[in-house]
């Protein structure tokens, strides 16, 4: 299978293969997704290799600014998204479905999507809320770069996710403007262009 058209619109509803693998993708950086910390220690964040310039940018931007923004996780196979949401129902029962997607659902699986964290002085933090000023910039600034905050608050009925103030999708600098100028997510985008 070619890689996915980077609009593409992966959920509960529209779910890729759980075999599904981009075919070109790259390392993003060398720091370890926090999942990976007790599943997989030796997998690093990978992106599609057509995310390389624009999410270079955005952490240069973001990190000339003081904001120490890094990538936390990126690329996930169906089968690895399998076994955080076994590990997650482990910890959290019924309570994980609300929390991870399903194999097949998570947009990872595309390798555009990103969840960021931050990283200064040595200290990891994965801990991402709306009102940090990093969480604040990206919302207000990713669009710049081609990407969209894809969970946001407010839209949970629509997107089928709780609000992610991390979760970042990269769908290209039009489409980016579009929705972040019209403030709708991607299912509305979908939902209008259907009409």
């Amino acid at each position: 299978m070619d890689d996915l058209n980077i609009d593409v619109l992966v959920n509960k509803e529209n779910m890729l293969s759980i075999d599904y693998i981009p075919k070109n993708m790259y390392i993003v950086d060398n720091n370890e997704n926090n999942f990976h910390n007790y599943l997989i220690d030796n997998i690093k964040p990978m992106l599609r290799v057509e995310v390389k310039p624009y999410i270079n940018a955005l952490i240069s931007d973001a990190h000339k600014l003081g904001l120490p923004l890094i990538v936390d996780s990126a690329y996930r196979s169906g089968y690895y998204q399998q076994m955080i949401l076994d590990k997650l129902i482990s910890e959290k029962g019924n309570e994980a479905y609300k929390l991870i997607a399903l194999p097949g659902a998570s947009e990872h699986q595309t390798g555009l999507a990103v969840d960021f964290a931050y990283y200064e002085n040595g200290i990891y933090d994965d801990n991402v809320k709306e009102d940090d000023k990093e969480a604040i910039w990206l919302k207000e600034n990713a669009w710049k770069y081609g990407f969209i905050l894809r969970y946001p608050k407010g839209k949970e009925e629509i997107t089928g996710f709780n609000f992610e103030p991390w979760h970042f999708r990269f769908v290209g600098l039009e489409l980016a403007k579009e929705l972040y100028e019209q403030n709708i997510t991607l299912e509305e985008y979908y939902r209008n262009k259907t009409r």
